[in-house]
């Protein structure tokens, strides 16, 4: 709620700059030198920008600079220019210089501030909001927006007397008196959110939400009774009001008293006066409740099918369903709703993108090859396209596939480091599995100058060096300093254990085992192997025996364990 405020003030401001960009010299307080090439270029720049080449205009802006780096309109423009390209840095350095040029002219420091909250920068924003209202100490909309960072800041005093100074002047919404009242409640001013509420509904008696509020602060005081004596009054006084019902519903799931919910819920759902937006609120506040969910899937999933009905084309509603039986833990009932959504509803991102997500949980690799094949290619530039496709393709050793699919998710994630890393890790992977082994190493290492820390590029790296018997003490460092953070982790300690048994340190890579199986009773074919090659290796052939032959129990794949089984038991 908070940051959809910011970012509609931000918006509105920017928006009006750029209809109004013809007054900014007036709005300086300069005075144009005519005749000068300055001048000539700052026209031509201003010209340039409402035409829409935003390139050529900014690159007159810093010819601007160059001749007279002391004015602050080209700064100014040339922020707004970088800020619609979406560079945060050089949007915000150039505001920033406008905004010390000329420290009194509050446009630019109100622009300074909006840019550094568009791009997250909440502690420097309040700085340059300050300088606003410092430069028009009558500006309650800078009062607005700084008492709604100073709320989200958690700094209650500082936003609660601006909130106070905007009830005076008339000027405080809905929206931000109910951030003040949370701010309030959040602090433990119980007595003083009732007061100012009560206040309210003194000079609007017939505003019933505010008397729904008035109950819901009752409630987070304790008082119960109060609290449902209020919400008894309304639906009393208007039982059949769309409204009333909806305030009575969601008070009764704020208290998650459920009991009798079905019948109020199918009327706010059918009902052409509540809001789409509400309907969705509503619905999202009850998929939170696991239990709830878990034990009323059939009746809450018609009441959905109600709402799915006044809304058959929007993807968002259409996959509340879906949403519902995955917080019931029935994915395959989501993976069939999701399908159905994609074949009705075009595009359907939001339900390819979970479709993606549930078959590759599920390990249904042919499902998932076949369905991104396709989204792959109708969505070029998805990231997530790309690397679900590769994995697909690598289980089904389709490995060509999955290497031109990785060769182009690494090209979209262009110099987000995160990306890359985990990109080329997959890479390495299955450059391992292509017994391309130089190439495999290579890319982890590349991918370690990226993130030397990062745990899973340390232990698949140490553990295909294990595999391959190569350069083993370094495989150990790796390891080692993986058991330092995820010491508790069964598949690193795995790797650890195994890196030891390749060294030759057969009772430590032992010890290290053991503690994978006295905490789990789940027994992993992979981690089942390596315990018996360790076992083997102290001689104990019969124990290591036992534990082969669970992991071809488990894995009938692993048939050359069976050779292991014949010799060591002789």
């Amino acid at each position: 709620m908070k940051n959809c405020i910011y970012l509609l003030l931000t918006l509105a401001f920017l928006a009006g700059c750029t209809h109004e960009a013809v007054k900014t010299t007036e709005i300086a307080g300069q005075s144009p030198k005519s005749g000068t090439r300055y001048d000539y270029l700052l026209a031509e720049a201003m010209r340039q920008k409402y035409v829409g080449d935003l390139g050529e205009a900014a690159g007159i802006f810093e010819k601007c600079i160059e001749i007279d780096d002391t004015r602050a309109v080209p700064y100014f423009e040339l922020a707004q220019i970088y800020a619609a390209l979406g560079s945060a840095g050089r949007s915000l350095e150039y505001a920033s210089k406008a905004a010390h040029l000329e420290p009194g002219n509050y446009w630019y420091q109100l622009a300074c501030g909006s840019l550094y909250t568009q791009f997250n920068q909440k502690d420097s924003a309040l700085v340059y909001f300050t300088r606003a209202l410092k430069a028009d100490s009558n500006a309650l909309e800078v009062n607005t927006i700084l008492a709604g960072l100073y709320a989200e800041k958690g700094e209650a005093e500082k936003a609660d007397s601006l909130f106070r100074l905007l009830d005076e002047e008339g000027a405080l919404n809905d929206e931000m008196f109910l951030m003040m009242i949370t701010g309030l409640i959040d602090n433990g001013k119980m007595e003083e959110a009732e007061r100012r509420t009560e206040k309210l509904i003194q000079e609007q008696p017939s505003e019933t939400r505010y008397k729904a509020l008035l109950a819901d602060i009752y409630f987070e005081d304790g008082k119960k009774e109060k609290s449902d004596s209020i919400y008894r009054e309304i639906i009393e006084k208007d039982p059949d009001n769309i409204e009333t019902q909806l305030l009575y519903l969601m008070n009764l799931v704020y208290k998650k008293e459920y009991s009798g919910i079905s019948g109020f819920l199918n009327t706010v759902f059918e009902s052409e006066f509540v809001e789409r937006e509400r309907k969705i609120s509503l619905a999202g506040r009850l998929l939170q409740d696991t239990a709830f969910v878990t034990d009323n899937t059939e009746s809450l999933g018609e009441s959905l099918i109600i709402l799915e009905g006044k809304y058959p084309q929007d993807e968002e509603i259409l996959s509340l369903r879906a949403s519902m039986y995955e917080t019931a833990g029935k994915t395959e009932e989501a993976i069939t709703r999701y399908e159905e959504i994609v074949r009705t509803v075009k595009p359907a991102f939001y339900s390819s993108e979970k479709l993606v997500l549930l078959y590759a949980e599920k390990k249904e690799y042919e499902k998932l090859y076949n369905f991104t094949a396709v989204y792959s290619a109708e969505n070029n530039r998805s990231i997530l396209g790309k690397v679900y496709y590769a994995i697909a393709a690598m289980e089904l050793e389709h490995y060509e596939v999955a290497d031109a699919e990785l060769k182009k998710a690494l090209i979209l994630a262009g110099n987000n480091a995160e990306l890359k890393v985990q990109v080329l890790s997959m890479i390495g992977d299955l450059k391992y599995r292509m017994k391309d082994f130089e190439n495999a190493y290579k890319s982890y290492e590349e991918a370690l100058t990226l993130s030397p820390h990062e745990v899973l590029i340390l232990n698949n790296y140490a553990y295909f060096l294990a595999e391959g018997n190569k350069d083993l003490p370094k495989a150990l460092k790796m390891a080692e300093e993986v058991m330092k953070t995820e010491g508790d982790n069964d598949t690193y300690i795995d790797t650890y254990a195994w890196v030891l048994h390749k060294l030759g340190k057969h009772k430590k890579a032992y010890k290290e085992m053991l503690r994978i199986f006295e905490k789990d009773k789940e027994r992993d074919p992979e981690i089942l192997e390596h315990m018996g090659f360790i076992l083997q290796s102290l001689g104990k052939c019969s124990e290591a025996v036992g534990y082969w032959e669970e992991a071809l129990k488990k894995d009938n794949s692993k048939t050359y364990l069976q050779k292991e089984i014949e010799t060591c038991g002789k």
